[in-house]
């Protein structure tokens, strides 16, 4: 099992946090993630998010872990606070997936949704 934790050294999405700057902290979400279990997830429930055919997991999986990253590096920000350091990490993340920044963005906002839902019941 990896597990995901918000206190891990910065990865290379560190772009995400600089680009939110010092926004006020809200009250902390999840703090632990069980990576492996949400990439499961997403394997099992990516197929239509985006409306294009022939596309494959492996075109979604970095928008899925940009959006997770996202939202686990949000310290309380909202998506929209913290939108042009996704955009920027994803671009540079994204390695050989098929999905432009425009398709992505869905997906990211699916996968922060669903940790967002799950952080509510908390």
């Amino acid at each position: 099992m990896t597990v995901y934790t918000t206190r891990f050294p910065e990865t290379d999405v560190a772009t995400i946090e600089a680009s939110a700057g010092d926004a006020a902290q809200a009250t902390p979400g999840l703090e632990v993630l069980d990576l492996d279990s949400e990439l499961s997830y997403w394997r099992n429930h990516y197929r239509g998010l985006v409306d294009r055919p022939g596309l494959r997991y492996s075109d979604y999986e970095p928008a899925v872990k940009i959006g997770l990253d996202a939202y686990m590096r949000s310290r309380g920000r909202t998506l929209d606070e913290m939108r042009d350091g996704i955009d920027v990490g994803y671009r540079r993340t994204r390695g050989a997936s098929r999905l432009e920044w425009d398709e992505a963005r869905t997906v990211v906002e699916a996968a922060w949704n669903r940790l967002e839902r799950r952080t509510a019941r908390l």
